[in-house]
């Protein structure tokens, strides 16, 4: 605690919490909170497989020549992704419209990609991470 040239007092008070480092008070002082959030206790191995899925497929796509994929098809599937990221709890537990959203997902990115065989790895890859929400 510091005492300002007027007599007053400053304090710091802190709630549920602890805090380590440097503490200052003062007219010109701030502090700012970061809370840092893991991945959920409870994602499943098939959860994380199909997110990972999802983004290595993500980036494939990002990497390819607009030249060899049809006209809109990267936008479709950027946007089928996003539906099946969406789609999938984070549990991993998902209910019977869950796995329809994730299944027509699927078929949307797999028809939108299917002519681009540079792709054909990663997709195959998402079939497989997508397979227990079949």
């Amino acid at each position: 605690m510091t005492t300002p040239q007027d007599g007053s007092t400053r304090s710091i008070n802190v709630s549920g919490g602890t805090i380590n480092g440097i503490v200052q008070t003062g007219d010109n002082s701030r502090a700012d909170m970061v809370q840092h959030v893991g991945v959920p206790a409870t994602e499943t191995p098939e959860l994380a497989q199909l997110r990972q899925a999802v983004e290595e497929l993500r980036l494939r796509l990002r990497a390819l020549d607009p030249g060899e994929l049809p006209a809109g098809a990267a936008a479709d599937a950027e946007s089928a992704l996003a539906e099946m990221e969406e789609a999938v709890p984070a549990s991993g537990e998902a209910d019977e419209p869950a796995r329809g959203r994730v299944r027509r997902a699927f078929y949307a990115v797999s028809g939108a990609l299917a002519s681009v065989a540079g792709l054909a790895e990663a997709v195959e890859s998402l079939r497989a991470a997508s397979a227990p929400w079949f």
